[in-house]
C-alpha cells in the first residue's frame, strides 16, 4: 500500500491510496490516518487504485472519520469500485464514511 497526501483547494487534504487495504496495507496507513484525523477537518481519499478492502481497512477509515466528525469535519472517499461500495454499504460504514463518485 502506498499513500500520498496533498493539500488542494480550501484546506482540503487529498489522500491517494494505491494497493490493497488489507492487514498489511492498513498497517501502513493507520498511523498517517491517525495523524491526519488529529489535524485536519476536510479529508478526501482517492480509491481509484484500491483493489481490495478488508475489515481492518474499514476500521481505519471509520476510526478516522469518527475522529474528524467529532471536530465538525468530514472524511469522504471517491472513485471506489463497485465492490468497495458494496462492502461499505453492507457493513454500514457508508453512514460514517461519505462515499461519493468523484473528487
Amino acid at each position: 500500500m502506498e499513500m500520498n497526501q496533498e493539500e488542494i483547494d480550501d484546506g482540503i487534504i487529498k489522500v491517494t491510496l494505491n494497493g490493497s487495504l488489507d492487514i498489511a496495507g492498513a498497517g501502513v496507513v493507520d498511523m498517517p490516518f491517525n495523524i491526519l484525523s488529529g489535524k485536519q477537518d476536510k479529508v478526501i481519499v482517492d480509491f481509484t487504485n484500491v483493489d481490495f478492502l478488508a475489515s481492518i481497512g474499514i476500521r481505519v477509515l471509520v476510526k478516522t472519520a469518527k475522529s474528524i466528525t467529532v471536530r465538525g469535519g468530514r472524511l469522504a472517499i471517491f472513485n471506489a469500485s463497485d465492490a468497495v461500495k458494496k462492502v461499505l454499504s453492507a457493513t454500514g460504514a457508508d453512514t460514517i464514511v461519505f462515499v461519493v463518485d468523484d473528487e
